[in-house]
């Protein structure tokens, strides 16, 4: 009886997972049901000693472990109110997806399923994104482009990734099912740089294209690229007025059009925030402020410095980190990624690995223009498919050892 629970309750959190995973790109809502039910199965499932063993023996779980023991720390010797560091606490407890996954999926079989479950949610939302730029479903225009569910910056992002996971499967299959994705991948291309004008999506998308080419031939790559940007330059030199113009290309008249106190452009309200966060910074730069000390410390200097501009998030990890945790948080939050990179080469399967660093990169590129480990759907984007990679790390067996 109690075998035939222990059972029932471990795949209701394996399919949990699943669900989870698709619903990232969808309503928040599902993803929060989602999670807090595989949390509660998670928990009643048992066979704790099997998910001690293969969380101990991950390195980035355990990297993901430390750098949210690091945020707990921070909350301690924060200069926010109790309440604002406990809710930011709160926001980076999704690190603990990591782990958890890790000690539950063990199959390639479960991981193929929530892969397959975010790619195919990515593809019903680019439909529905072709919808309503056609016109067959209602859509406000509120000058971000043709989003579906999230804004254009989570939109972006993660139609980046999955069309990263579309060319691979248009590259490991045949027939009608490469043209398809093929297809499909052409189209989340026209996506990112036309209909969503999220720029970070865009950088995210040209970034990835070029890892991917990198991934599959190597260093006989970099011809090709040299010669399609020669091809590219010539193209846009003779028929400018004819191309696809993405918001990416609007960047530096932003920044030469902003005004502080004047005109403001999304581009210069963002070099506001970076200079602002790089003085609090200054004021601690080993330790930090503490979890959540953004917060208060901005609004002190808005408020001595006569600054129109008040953000409680700086739009950007690397900064925020480096705010709240110091030089110190920094290294231990590129520490992690750089031993989920590594250990992406020791999965069960050689897929699985090229879709980790892609993710990897996908969250490192993106932390440079956005706090994504601080918001909710993009950090959980992370974790839950970090997660489900590195469910297949394989421990490295050292010559007379068991382990």
């Amino acid at each position: 009886m109690k075998a035939k629970y222990l059972e029932v309750t471990q795949n209701i959190s394996l399919w949990l997972i699943i669900f989870a995973c698709f619903s990232i790109a969808l309503p928040t809502a599902l993803m929060s049901i989602s999670t807090v039910a595989f949390i509660i199965f998670w928990v009643i499932s048992g066979d704790y000693k099997s998910k001690y063993a293969r969380v101990i023996h991950n390195p980035a779980a355990l990297m993901a472990l430390a750098l949210f023991g690091f945020y707990i720390i921070g909350v301690f010797y924060s200069s926010a109110e109790w309440h604002e560091r406990l809710m930011y606490l709160g926001k980076y407890q999704k690190l603990l997806f990591i782990p958890l996954i890790i000690g539950v999926m063990k199959t390639d079989k479960m991981r193929e399923y929530a892969l397959n479950a975010f790619l195919f949610s990515m593809i019903f939302v680019l439909l529905v994104s072709y919808f309503k730029w056609f016109g067959w479903v209602f859509h406000k225009d509120i000058g971000e482009g043709y989003f579906v569910f999230k804004g254009r910056i989570a939109h972006g992002i993660f139609m980046s990734f999955a069309l990263y996971l579309m060319i691979y499967k248009a590259l490991k299959t045949i027939g009608v099912l490469r043209v398809v994705w093929l297809t499909l991948s052409l189209l989340a291309v026209f996506n990112i740089l036309v209909l969503v004008n999220g720029r970070t999506g865009q950088i995210i998308m040209l970034a990835l294209i070029v890892w991917f080419t990198f991934e599959i031939w190597g260093l006989k790559s970099i011809k090709y690229w040299l010669s399609l940007l020669l091809v590219g330059f010539i193209i846009f030199q003779t028929l400018p007025d004819f191309l696809p113009h993405p918001r990416l290309l609007d960047t530096q008249k932003e920044l030469a059009e902003h005004q502080p106190n004047g005109f403001q452009t999304a581009s210069g309200q963002r070099m506001e925030m970076y200079k602002n966060t790089l003085s609090l910074i200054k004021q601690h730069p080993i330790l930090g402020g503490g979890t959540g000390s953004i917060v208060n410390e901005y609004a002190q200097l808005a408020k001595s410095n006569n600054l129109s501009l008040y953000v409680t998030n700086p739009h950007s990890q690397f900064l925020l980190t480096i705010q709240e945790l110091g030089i110190a948080g920094l290294m231990v939050l590129v520490l992690m990624w750089k031993v989920t990179w590594k250990n992406s080469y020791h999965l069960s399967s050689t897929e699985n690995g090229v879709f980790l660093r892609g993710l990897i990169l996908t969250m490192v590129i993106g932390s440079i223009f956005n706090s994504l480990l601080l918001d909710a759907g993009e950090g959980k984007f992370y974790c839950l498919l970090a997660g489900v990679f590195l469910s297949a790390y394989k421990p490295i067996r050292r010559e007379g050892t068991d382990a």
